[in-house]
């Protein structure tokens, strides 16, 4: 059936040709694989000339909406689901050093995650939670560090928003972080009273935020829970990053 497009009135036409198009797409009358109706046909229907069709699909095509293929037509552009976090991932990989600020990504996240937890969290989605909480516990029973648990907790917050591409996201996030910081966060588990169980009631607080469906006090203590342990590893990865140096200038003084 034809698309409806209005006549262009504006001084830049390719420009308003481009919004209608991206108008279209994001009202899910075009998806993606679709092919865009012939120039002469847009530009007859826009009345305008085929030069201004043309240099919109231009700009479509560069901006990535579109995919001009010569002897075919216009195409709107399948989006691959891994075509930002793949890049996402690259750039972590890279900067992993960066340990600050993967960081502080992790608390925008995870703080955003909680909140959304609190209104979208099924029953299902509460069980797993409820599952991982209780396995940082018998982790405390035993003497383990609880890493995996720790992770499947916070992970299993982001799944209950429901938002897949969040929960990218924050999975790419803590693949860098960990391999990052796994030893320096054994280190400050093994090594700093306490910690263990902090964390788990810490956890477990935060939990109880999101079954009260508690907004506020889910976002509050996701922050302040991982603000403590950004403070914890960022000073634990310096002492770690100080000692390592140490032993690489003994190293090349030959004192061993």
């Amino acid at each position: 059936m034809p698309l409806e497009l209005r006549r262009i009135k504006a001084k830049r036409i390719y420009e308003n040709i481009a919004e209608q198009v991206k108008a279209l797409i994001a009202a899910g009358n075009l998806t993606p694989g679709d092919k865009l109706p012939p120039e002469r046909e847009l530009a007859e229907q826009l009345q305008v000339s085929r030069t201004s069709v043309r240099e919109a699909l231009c700009a479509l095509d560069m901006a990535g909406i579109i995919e001009v293929r010569p002897g075919e037509g216009a195409f709107v552009r399948r989006v691959e689901k891994d075509s930002i976090i793949e890049p996402l991932s690259f750039i972590l990989l890279l900067e992993k050093d960066k340990v600050r600020e993967i960081l502080e990504v992790r608390k925008a996240l995870e703080v955003e995650s909680v909140g959304l937890a609190t209104e979208r969290a099924t029953d299902e989605h509460f069980s797993k939670i409820e599952a991982f909480l209780a396995e940082m516990e018998e982790d405390l029973l035993t003497g383990n560090t609880g890493e995996r648990a720790d992770l499947k907790f916070h992970y299993s917050i982001a799944e209950a928003t429901g938002n897949t591409l969040l929960i990218r996201l924050m999975n790419t996030v803590y693949d860098t972080m960990y391999q990052t910081l796994a030893t320096t966060r054994r280190l400050w588990m093994t090594n700093t009273a306490g910690t263990p169980q902090r964390l788990f009631e810490e956890h477990k607080s935060i939990y109880l935020a999101i079954k009260d469906r508690d907004k506020a006090k889910a976002r509050e203590l996701m922050y302040q829970h991982l603000w403590k342990v950004e403070t914890e590893l960022a000073r634990i990865y310096r002492l770690v990053q100080q000692a390592d140096a140490g032993y690489e200038d003994i190293r090349g003084s030959g004192g061993f």
